[in-house]
Protein backbone atom coordinates (compact mmCIF):
# COMPACT_ATOMS: atom_id res chain seq x y z
CA UNK A 1 0.00 0.00 0.00
CA UNK A 2 1.02 3.29 -1.32
CA UNK A 3 1.93 6.02 1.95
CA UNK A 4 -0.59 7.95 0.36
CA UNK A 5 -3.52 5.68 0.34
CA UNK A 6 -4.00 6.79 4.31
CA UNK A 7 -5.18 10.67 3.48
CA UNK A 8 -5.57 10.59 -0.36
CA UNK A 9 -8.79 13.06 -0.62
CA UNK A 10 -6.63 15.67 1.48
CA UNK A 11 -3.60 15.37 -0.15
CA UNK A 12 -5.54 15.58 -3.47
CA UNK A 13 -7.52 18.59 -1.72
CA UNK A 14 -4.07 20.44 -0.34
CA UNK A 15 -2.63 19.39 -4.37
CA UNK A 16 -5.72 21.00 -5.99
CA UNK A 17 -5.27 24.21 -4.57
CA UNK A 18 -1.92 24.84 -3.08
CA UNK A 19 -0.47 27.50 -4.72
CA UNK A 20 2.90 25.97 -5.10
CA UNK A 21 1.10 23.60 -7.49
CA UNK A 22 -1.75 25.31 -8.65
CA UNK A 23 -0.04 28.85 -9.46
CA UNK A 24 3.34 27.79 -9.54
CA UNK A 25 4.17 24.50 -10.94
CA UNK A 26 1.11 23.30 -12.75
CA UNK A 27 1.27 26.34 -15.02
CA UNK A 28 4.37 26.25 -15.99
CA UNK A 29 4.68 22.65 -16.74
CA UNK A 30 1.43 22.88 -19.09
CA UNK A 31 2.83 26.19 -20.44
CA UNK A 32 6.09 24.67 -21.83
CA UNK A 33 3.67 21.28 -23.47
CA UNK A 34 2.65 23.31 -26.82
CA UNK A 35 0.61 21.15 -28.71
CA UNK A 36 -0.71 17.76 -27.37
CA UNK A 37 -4.01 17.13 -29.32
CA UNK A 38 -3.55 13.34 -30.36
CA UNK A 39 -0.55 12.66 -28.25
CA UNK A 40 -0.66 9.81 -25.94
CA UNK A 41 0.57 11.19 -22.72
CA UNK A 42 2.05 9.12 -19.94
CA UNK A 43 1.14 11.27 -16.69
CA UNK A 44 3.72 9.42 -14.87
CA UNK A 45 2.72 9.51 -10.70
CA UNK A 46 -0.58 11.46 -11.75
CA UNK A 47 -2.22 11.94 -8.16
CA UNK A 48 -5.53 12.58 -7.99
CA UNK A 49 -5.63 13.84 -12.07
CA UNK A 50 -4.97 17.90 -11.60
CA UNK A 51 -2.54 17.86 -14.52
CA UNK A 52 -4.61 14.81 -16.43
CA UNK A 53 -7.55 16.93 -16.39
CA UNK A 54 -5.54 19.91 -18.31
CA UNK A 55 -3.87 17.35 -20.77
CA UNK A 56 -7.74 16.15 -21.52
CA UNK A 57 -8.72 19.75 -22.26
CA UNK A 58 -6.03 19.78 -24.70
CA UNK A 59 -6.81 16.97 -26.65
CA UNK A 60 -4.19 14.56 -25.47
CA UNK A 61 -5.00 10.84 -24.68
CA UNK A 62 -3.61 10.16 -20.99
CA UNK A 63 -2.31 6.98 -19.62
CA UNK A 64 -2.14 7.72 -16.39
CA UNK A 65 -0.05 5.99 -13.49
CA UNK A 66 0.41 6.52 -9.70
CA UNK A 67 1.63 3.42 -6.88
CA UNK A 68 -1.19 4.31 -4.91
CA UNK A 69 -4.26 2.74 -5.34
CA UNK A 70 -6.95 5.18 -3.57
CA UNK A 71 -5.04 7.93 -5.98
CA UNK A 72 -5.70 5.93 -9.13
CA UNK A 73 -9.03 5.17 -8.01
CA UNK A 74 -10.14 8.64 -7.54
CA UNK A 75 -8.51 9.40 -11.28
CA UNK A 76 -11.23 6.59 -12.62
CA UNK A 77 -14.12 7.99 -10.63
CA UNK A 78 -13.10 11.44 -12.34
CA UNK A 79 -12.72 10.70 -16.08
CA UNK A 80 -13.82 7.27 -16.36
CA UNK A 81 -12.89 6.17 -19.34
CA UNK A 82 -11.03 8.74 -20.14
CA UNK A 83 -8.65 8.19 -18.81
CA UNK A 84 -6.34 4.85 -19.03
CA UNK A 85 -5.49 4.13 -15.36
CA UNK A 86 -2.72 1.86 -13.67
CA UNK A 87 -1.68 1.33 -10.43
CA UNK A 88 2.30 0.75 -10.70
CA UNK A 89 5.38 1.77 -8.96
CA UNK A 90 8.10 3.81 -11.03
CA UNK A 91 10.93 1.99 -9.32
CA UNK A 92 9.35 -0.89 -10.97
CA UNK A 93 9.72 -1.94 -15.28
CA UNK A 94 6.22 -0.37 -16.49
CA UNK A 95 5.31 -4.08 -18.60
CA UNK A 96 1.78 -3.00 -19.31
CA UNK A 97 3.29 -0.30 -22.07
CA UNK A 98 4.91 -1.82 -25.64
CA UNK A 99 7.94 0.23 -26.62
CA UNK A 100 7.68 2.98 -29.10
CA UNK A 101 3.59 3.79 -27.64
CA UNK A 102 3.89 7.44 -25.72
CA UNK A 103 4.63 10.47 -27.35
CA UNK A 104 5.24 12.65 -24.20
CA UNK A 105 6.25 11.73 -20.59
CA UNK A 106 4.58 14.32 -17.75
CA UNK A 107 6.30 13.89 -14.93
CA UNK A 108 4.89 16.39 -11.97
CA UNK A 109 6.54 16.47 -8.92
CA UNK A 110 7.36 12.84 -8.27
CA UNK A 111 10.87 12.07 -9.23
CA UNK A 112 12.39 13.58 -5.76
CA UNK A 113 10.49 10.96 -3.79
CA UNK A 114 13.04 8.27 -5.85
CA UNK A 115 16.23 7.63 -4.14
CA UNK A 116 17.37 5.78 -7.97
CA UNK A 117 16.25 6.90 -11.17
CA UNK A 118 17.83 4.21 -13.30
CA UNK A 119 14.64 2.44 -13.83
CA UNK A 120 11.94 5.29 -13.84
CA UNK A 121 14.30 6.90 -17.08
CA UNK A 122 14.89 3.64 -18.25
CA UNK A 123 11.28 2.86 -19.15
CA UNK A 124 10.73 6.25 -20.11
CA UNK A 125 12.86 6.12 -22.85
CA UNK A 126 11.68 2.47 -23.57
CA UNK A 127 7.74 3.64 -23.83
CA UNK A 128 8.53 6.87 -25.59
CA UNK A 129 8.54 6.67 -29.27
CA UNK A 130 11.69 8.21 -31.60
CA UNK A 131 12.09 11.44 -31.08
CA UNK A 132 9.38 11.69 -27.66
CA UNK A 133 9.71 14.15 -25.20
CA UNK A 134 10.34 13.86 -21.82
CA UNK A 135 9.01 16.80 -19.41
CA UNK A 136 9.70 16.18 -15.57
CA UNK A 137 9.19 18.81 -12.96
CA UNK A 138 10.99 18.16 -9.12
CA UNK A 139 12.35 20.13 -6.12
CA UNK A 140 15.01 22.66 -7.18
CA UNK A 141 18.58 21.76 -5.47
CA UNK A 142 18.54 25.06 -3.94
CA UNK A 143 15.14 24.38 -2.29
CA UNK A 144 16.42 21.16 -0.49
CA UNK A 145 19.92 22.09 0.20
CA UNK A 146 19.22 23.68 3.15
CA UNK A 147 17.46 20.55 4.64
CA UNK A 148 21.24 18.61 3.94
CA UNK A 149 24.51 18.57 4.99
CA UNK A 150 26.58 18.98 1.89
CA UNK A 151 25.48 20.04 -1.47
CA UNK A 152 26.74 17.34 -3.65
CA UNK A 153 25.92 13.88 -2.19
CA UNK A 154 22.40 12.45 -3.02
CA UNK A 155 20.42 12.41 0.70
CA UNK A 156 17.32 11.54 2.23
CA UNK A 157 14.96 14.47 3.63
CA UNK A 158 12.36 13.72 6.22
CA UNK A 159 9.73 16.42 6.96
CA UNK A 160 6.40 17.06 8.19
CA UNK A 161 4.02 18.49 6.29
CA UNK A 162 0.41 19.78 7.36
CA UNK A 163 -1.92 18.63 5.25
CA UNK A 164 -5.62 19.01 5.29
CA UNK A 165 -5.88 18.45 9.36
CA UNK A 166 -3.40 16.02 9.55
CA UNK A 167 0.53 16.15 10.20
CA UNK A 168 2.42 13.97 7.71
CA UNK A 169 5.64 12.62 7.99
CA UNK A 170 6.69 13.13 4.10
CA UNK A 171 10.70 11.83 2.59
CA UNK A 172 12.27 12.73 -0.12
CA UNK A 173 15.75 13.37 -1.93
CA UNK A 174 18.04 15.91 -2.63
CA UNK A 175 19.93 15.92 -5.15
CA UNK A 176 22.26 18.26 -6.96
CA UNK A 177 21.64 20.10 -10.55
CA UNK A 178 24.48 18.08 -12.03
CA UNK A 179 23.27 14.75 -10.81
CA UNK A 180 19.32 15.59 -12.12
CA UNK A 181 21.03 16.25 -15.27
CA UNK A 182 23.72 13.80 -15.64
CA UNK A 183 20.98 11.19 -14.54
CA UNK A 184 18.54 12.07 -17.56
CA UNK A 185 21.67 12.56 -20.48
CA UNK A 186 22.93 8.72 -19.11
CA UNK A 187 19.42 7.58 -20.16
CA UNK A 188 19.92 8.76 -23.33
CA UNK A 189 17.82 11.69 -23.48
CA UNK A 190 18.34 15.39 -24.64
CA UNK A 191 17.93 18.11 -22.52
CA UNK A 192 16.58 20.84 -24.47
CA UNK A 193 15.73 23.27 -21.86
CA UNK A 194 16.23 24.03 -18.03
CA UNK A 195 13.37 26.33 -16.19
CA UNK A 196 13.32 27.70 -12.88
CA UNK A 197 9.36 28.63 -12.36
CA UNK A 198 9.30 32.04 -11.28
CA UNK A 199 5.75 33.84 -10.68
CA UNK A 200 6.19 37.40 -11.55
CA UNK A 201 2.82 39.12 -10.75
CA UNK A 202 0.93 39.31 -7.33
CA UNK A 203 -2.18 37.27 -7.26
CA UNK A 204 -5.17 37.67 -4.44
CA UNK A 205 -5.26 33.84 -4.09
CA UNK A 206 -1.38 33.66 -3.02
CA UNK A 207 -0.57 34.53 0.06
CA UNK A 208 1.99 37.47 0.34
CA UNK A 209 4.80 35.11 2.21
CA UNK A 210 4.42 32.62 -0.39
CA UNK A 211 4.65 35.30 -3.49
CA UNK A 212 7.59 36.62 -1.91
CA UNK A 213 9.20 33.13 -2.09
CA UNK A 214 8.31 31.93 -5.41
CA UNK A 215 8.90 35.27 -7.24
CA UNK A 216 12.67 35.50 -5.83
CA UNK A 217 13.92 31.95 -5.10
CA UNK A 218 13.82 28.72 -7.24
CA UNK A 219 11.36 26.05 -5.95
CA UNK A 220 10.64 23.85 -8.52
CA UNK A 221 12.88 22.87 -11.98
CA UNK A 222 11.74 21.54 -14.77
CA UNK A 223 13.43 19.53 -16.92
CA UNK A 224 12.28 19.15 -20.85
CA UNK A 225 14.15 16.94 -23.09
CA UNK A 226 13.49 14.11 -26.28
CA UNK A 227 14.83 10.93 -26.65
CA UNK A 228 17.27 10.33 -29.38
Amino acid sequence: MSSYDAFAREYAAHAAASPYNAKYERPAMQGRLGDVRGKRVLDAACAAGEHAALLLERGAYVVAVDTSAALIGMVGERFGDAVETHCADLREPLTFLPADSIDIVFSSLTMHYLEDWTVALREFARVLVPGGRVLISTHHPAMTAPLVNGYFETQLVCEKWRIGERDVDVQFYHRSLETIVAAIVGAGFIVDAIAEPRLMHPDPAIPAVDYERLSSEPWFIIVDAHAA
